[in-house]
C-alpha cells in the first residue's frame, strides 16, 4: 500500500476513544473442539487465529472481538448473521458464534492462501478473481446485504486462485434501515481511498448495491493498474478526490489493460450512483465479455466515448501566465472584505439578520455571476461557500469549500474556515442522533458526528501547519478540537479555559467550551451566557440552549431560547423544528395539552415549506397522534400515517417511523374497539411488526410496550366479543 494510502487510512481509521485491547501475552481461550494452531491476524477491534475443529477434523479461523470494546459487540455478531445468511461459494462462511469467559468469537471457514492485496497477478488473473467477487456480491445483493468495504484486504485467495469475499463487518442490510456508515466508533465505513462518493459524504440512505459496484471498480482499478484511483498527504485531500476528482485512466499506467475493460473500470467509479451499472450483476455480464473474448478488441464502448467527452469538456481552462489583477484579485478583495464586514454586523443585531441576508445574498448572486463565467476560479467558489455558510446552508457551503480547497491562494484560512464548517456539522449530526430510536442507529450517527469532529481536527491542524502565524487563540482552539475529537474532554475544557483567559471575548470559544461540558455531563449554561454576552445575535447558541433544556423535559425554558432564536434568524428550520417539539414535551410530561395546536399548526407549515425535512415530518406525525390521543379523533391519526408515509422516504431513523406507526395502529385499534368495531387489521400489523430488525433489540422498552399493549387490546376484544 503507498505511503499516502496508509496516512489517509490511519487518520480516518483511528479509534477516537481507545482501549487496551485483548491481552497479547497469550492467546484467548477456544471454545469446546477447537485448539488454537496459531495467530493469522490482529487489529484493533481483535485477532484472528488458526485453530482445529477436533470434531470435523477440519482448520477453521477463529475471530475474537476486543473484549474491552463493548459498543462494538452488535457489529461484531451482525457480521456473523450476515455471512451466515448468505450461501455462496465466494463468501466465506461463518459456521458458529458465541462468547467464552466473556469474550466473542466468530468461527468462519479458513482459506489457506492470502489476500489479493499481497497477490501479484496479470490483468486476466485480477479480472477472473474480480469475477468471482462480483458474483458473490450479487447473490448478497439479493439477499439484501450491501457489504460497503470492497478492498484487496477483503478477498481471500486460496492456494487454486478462487476467491473469497470475507469481513461483513460493517455490511448494511436494505431490508433495514438502521444500516451504519462506519464500521468502528468513530471511523467513516470503508477505505477512504475506495469508497464510493456518497459514502465519504457520509449519506447513510444513499448507500445501496451501485456503492459496491463502485467499490469493487476502485479495487479492480487498483490491482490492474498497480496504485489506488486517488491518493493524497491528507485525508481532507483524499476525500476531496473521492467525492469530485475524476480518477486517471487506468491505461495511463498501464497500457496491457484494453480500452474496453478500461471502460468498465470507470464506469464502475461514476460519481454519479445513475451512471454506474445499476446492479453487481451487469458488472458479472460486463466481466464476462472481457473472459469471454479470446482476442482483446482495443476499441471504446460507447458509453465510454461519453464518458471521455464529458471529463474534455468539464476540464478547467488552463491558467494563465499573466493575472489580470483588475478581473481577479480585485473582486476576491471585495468579497473577503463584504464578508468580513457582516461578521462585523453579527456583532451589532440584536433583532432580526433575516433582514440583512441580502448583503449576503448579493455577495453569493456576484459569484454565481463569477463562477457562471469561469468555474475553474478556486477563490470564487470558495468564498460562496463561506457566504452559504453564514447564510446558515451547510450543505451547499460543503459542497463549495470542499470542491475549491485546494485551489485557493491563503490555503491556511480557507482550512481554519473549513474546520469550522465540519466542526458545525458535528453538531448537526449529534441532534440527527438523539432522534433515532433504536440504539444501532443512534450509534451509527454519533459515529458519523465523530468522524465531522475529526475532518474539523484535521482541517485546523492543517491550517496551523501551513501557516506559523496564526493568531494564538486560533492555534490553541485548534489543540481544543484535537482533543475533543481524540476524546479528552477535560483537556478540551482545559484548553478553552487557558485562551479565555486571555481573552474573554473570544464568543467562538465560549461556545466550543459550553459545547465540550455538555458532552460531559456538565452544564453548558454558564458557557453559552458568556458566549451570548458578547455577541446576542449567536443564534447557534440559543438553539444550544434550547436543546440542552429540551433534553431535560424543560419545554417552557427551552421555548424562550427557541423565541430568541427565531428573534434573531425567524427563518432558522431547525428551531422552528424545535418550537413544535416543545408543545409535545409539555404534553407527555405536564399532561398540558393546550399548546398542542399551536406546535401542530407551526410544525405542519414548516412540513409544508420545508418537505425533505426528516425532523419536521416526524415532529408533525407525533403532534398528529398525540393530538388524536387526547381528542379521540380518528382522522388525525389517519394523517399521522399518511405524514409518517412521506417520513419513511426522507434520511432518518426508519425504526422510529415504524414505532410511531405501530403507536398509531394500535391508538386506531383502540378507538375501534371502544366503538365494538373489528380491530383485528390493525392489531395483526402491529405484531407483526416484532420481526422488525430494530423492533428486536434488546431491552428495547418502547416496542416491547407497544405489543405488549397490542396483545391485552387483542386478548380484550376476544372476550369482548
Amino acid at each position: 500500500m503507498p505511503e499516502e494510502q496508509a496516512l489517509a487510512e490511519t487518520a480516518i481509521t483511528t479509534d477516537l476513544f481507545g482501549s487496551e485491547g485483548l491481552a497479547e501475552d497469550g492467546w484467548p481461550p477456544a471454545p469446546e473442539r477447537y485448539v488454537i494452531v496459531r495467530q493469522l491476524g490482529r487489529g484493533g477491534a481483535g485477532a484472528v487465529f488458526l485453530a482445529r475443529d477436533t470434531q470435523l477434523g477440519r482448520s477453521v479461523a477463529l475471530k475474537y472481538l476486543d473484549q474491552d470494546r463493548p459498543a462494538q459487540l452488535e457489529r461484531f455478531f451482525r457480521e456473523a448473521r450476515f455471512a451466515a445468511r448468505l450461501n455462496n461459494p465466494s463468501i466465506v462462511q461463518v459456521h458458529e458464534a458465541g462468547e467464552i469467559d466473556g469474550i466473542p468469537y466468530i468461527v468462519m471457514q479458513y482459506v489457506p492462501g492470502g489476500s489479493l492485496a499481497r497477490a501479484t497477478l496479470g490483468v486476466r488473473a485480477t479480472v477472473h478473481v474480480i469475477r468471482q467477487v462480483a458474483d458473490a456480491l450479487a447473490h448478497a445483493h439479493r439477499e439484501g446485504v450491501v457489504h460497503r468495504d470492497i478492498k484487496p484486504e477483503n478477498i481471500l485467495l486460496d492456494l487454486d486462485g478462487r476467491a473469497y469475499l470475507t469481513d461483513f463487518g460493517i455490511a448494511r442490510d436494505l431490508r433495514s434501515e438502521l444500516g451504519a456508515t462506519i464500521s468502528q466508533d468513530g471511523q467513516i465505513l470503508g477505505t477512504p481511498g475506495l469508497m464510493a462518493p456518497e459514502q465519504a459524504r457520509g449519506e447513510v440512505h444513499a448507500v445501496d448495491a451501485r456503492s459496491d459496484v463502485y467499490g469493487l471498480g476502485a479495487t479492480l482499478y487498483w490491482k490492474t493498474v498497480g496504485r489506488p484511483p486517488f491518493v493524497a498527504d491528507h485525508l481532507v485531500d483524499l476525500l476531496h478526490q473521492v467525492i469530485h476528482a475524476e480518477p486517471p485512466f487506468p491505461r495511463r499506467f498501464n497500457a496491457e489493460i484494453p480500452r474496453d475493460l478500461e471502460a468498465t473500470i470507470l464506469r464502475c467509479m461514476s460519481k454519479r450512483r445513475e451512471e454506474r451499472f445499476q446492479s453487481m450483476t451487469r458488472v458479472v455480464d460486463a466481466l464476462d465479455d472481457y473472459l469471454n473474448t479470446p482476442e482483446r478488441r482495443d476499441v471504446s464502448p460507447r458509453w465510454f466515448t461519453s464518458y471521455v467527452r464529458k471529463r474534455v469538456d468539464e476540464a478547467p481552462a488552463p491558467p494563465s501566465d499573466v493575472v489580470d489583477l483588475e478581473q481577479d484579485w480585485l473582486p476576491a478583495l471585495e468579497v473577503a472584505r463584504e464578508i468580513a464586514a457582516w461578521d462585523t454586523q453579527l456583532y451589532r443585531v440584536r433583532s432580526d439578520l433575516v433582514r440583512h441576508f441580502p448583503r449576503l445574498d448579493a455577495v453569493i448572486s456576484r459569484l454565481d455571476g463569477v463562477l457562471a463565467q469561469q468555474p475553474a476560479i478556486g477563490w470564487a467558489r470558495f468564498y460562496r461557500g463561506v457566504a452559504w455558510f453564514r447564510r446558515g446552508d451547510l450543505g451547499r457551503a460543503r459542497e463549495d469549500m470542499e470542491r475549491s480547497i485546494d485551489r485557493v491562494r491563503d490555503l491556511a484560512g480557507a482550512y481554519f474556515e473549513l474546520g469550522r464548517l465540519y466542526l458545525a456539522l458535528q453538531f448537526d449530526e449529534l441532534r440527527a442522533a438523539e432522534r433515532h430510536l433504536s440504539r444501532t442507529g443512534a450509534e451509527d450517527q454519533l459515529c458519523v458526528a465523530r468522524t465531522r469532529l475529526e475532518q474539523s481536527a484535521i482541517a485546523f491542524e492543517e491550517a496551523r501547519r501551513l501557516k506559523q502565524d496564526l493568531p494564538a487563540w486560533q492555534i490553541r482552539y485548534a489543540d481544543a478540537v484535537r482533543r475533543l475529537a481524540d476524546g479528552d474532554l477535560e483537556g478540551a475544557a482545559d484548553i478553552c479555559d487557558e485562551i479565555l483567559a486571555d481573552d474573554s471575548d473570544l464568543e467562538e470559544v465560549w461556545k466550543l467550551r459550553g459545547d465540550v461540558l455538555h458532552l460531559a455531563g456538565r452544564s453548558p449554561l454558564p458557557s453559552y451566557e458568556r458566549a451570548l454576552d458578547v455577541r446576542r445575535s449567536y443564534y447557534d447558541v440559543w438553539l444550544a440552549m434550547a436543546e440542552f433544556h429540551l433534553v431535560a423535559d424543560r419545554g417552557a425554558e427551552a421555548r424562550v431560547c427557541l423565541s430568541r432564536a427565531l428573534d434573531v434568524h425567524s427563518e432558522l428550520t431547525a428551531a422552528q423544528v424545535l418550537l413544535a417539539r416543545t408543545q409535545l414535551v409539555d404534553a407527555r410530561t405536564n399532561g398540558r395539552s393546550e399548546g398542542l395546536m399551536s406546535g401542530l399548526e407551526l410544525a405542519a407549515r414548516v412540513h409544508e415549506t420545508y418537505p425533505h425535512r426528516y425532523d419536521a415530518a416526524i415532529t408533525l406525525a407525533e403532534l398528529q397522534l398525540e393530538m388524536a390521543r387526547s381528542s379521540q379523533r380518528r382522522e388525525l391519526i389517519d394523517k399521522a400515517l399518511e405524514t409518517l408515509g412521506r417520513a419513511a422516504k426522507l434520511e432518518g431513523c426508519g425504526n422510529r417511523v415504524n414505532y410511531l406507526r405501530a403507536c398509531a395502529q394500535l391508538e386506531r385499534a383502540r378507538l375501534a374497539v371502544a366503538a365494538g368495531e373489528d380491530a383485528r387489521a390493525d392489531l395483526d400489523a402491529v405484531l407483526a411488526m416484532r420481526n422488525d430488525e430494530g423492533a428486536q433489540e434488546p431491552d428495547n422498552a418502547p416496542w416491547l410496550e407497544v405489543f405488549a399493549a397490542a396483545e391485552q387490546l387483542r386478548a380484550t376484544s376476544r372476550d369482548t366479543a
